[in-house]
């Protein structure tokens, strides 16, 4: 074996050349650590149009206004962990209750406290921009959580210039329970709000909620265009970078118009 010294002598230094960061939309995403929901429906959407790097903030999985506002303390740090040293053309915080009752522009501070000062985004903040991208005046909102959260939800859809036409509501109290919400529960609660309810499109809030990949079908069933948590923060990601989000068959909000 050879010494430390006699290794030096035996090690062939190289050259290289260092290539350019990889060509599509870099996402910086700080999740709940009670979140089953987001990355999976990610995987389906980024392709080879963006990349997702992500961290995990605490939460309790309590769904109380207390305990999302408590998630504040988290974000920045979480941000920081993010892929040291590459930068970022987005970020994003994956909590659409949370952005509602901490607030929009805090949670958007937070993300960006120590790192570069890009567009940031979360659910809520997307949701409202794929309503008005997508035309829509009349809402009607399918939601798991219990109307502590439910309603500060409807004063900020109010207060934006929306009509919240109906809101259906599970009324589920801890976030872990929300990703177990069956298809099946989802569609019966859909046909309870959207018949005749005159609504433009319908919303299904929580990123925990695992919607996604039913989209087109209850587009098809309902006639009414489905934004989603998940569809709506990756459209907006993408549209804050220029980019137009190609995801054929998650309905009409992702088909890349």
């Amino acid at each position: 074996m050879k010494s430390f010294d006699e290794f030096k002598e035996f090690e062939i230094p190289l050259d290289h050349v260092q290539a350019p960061r990889i060509d599509r939309v870099h996402i910086g995403l700080v999740q709940l650590s009670t979140d089953h929901s987001l990355e999976m429906d990610w995987a389906k959407l980024l392709g080879t149009q963006a990349g997702c790097f992500s961290s995990r903030v605490y939460y309790s999985s309590e769904m109380t206004p207390e305990a999302l506002d408590a998630i504040a303390k988290g974000i920045t740090d979480a941000s920081d962990l993010i892929a040291d040293g590459l930068p970022m053309d987005v970020m994003a915080f994956g909590c659409t209750s949370a952005s509602i009752i901490i607030g929009e522009e805090k949670v958007g501070e937070l993300l960006t406290k120590n790192r570069e000062k890009v567009p940031t985004t979360n659910p809520w903040t997307a949701a409202q921009a794929a309503f008005r991208h997508l035309g829509a005046k009349k809402i009607a909102v399918f939601s798991p959580y219990p109307s502590s959260v439910n309603y500060p939800l409807y004063q900020q859809l109010t207060n934006a210039g929306f009509e919240v036409v109906k809101l259906g509501s599970l009324g589920i109290e801890k976030d872990t329970e929300i990703t177990k919400i069956s298809k099946e529960s989802m569609l019966e609660g859909l046909a309870k709000i959207l018949p005749e309810s005159g609504a433009d499109l319908v919303f299904m809030s929580c990123t925990n909620l695992r919607v996604l990949d039913h989209i087109q079908e209850i587009e098809d069933r309902f006639g009414i265009p489905v934004v989603c948590s998940n569809s709506a923060m990756f459209w907006h990601c993408m549209h804050l970078t220029g980019k137009v989000a190609q995801c054929p068959g998650y309905g009409k909000l992702l088909n890349g118009n």
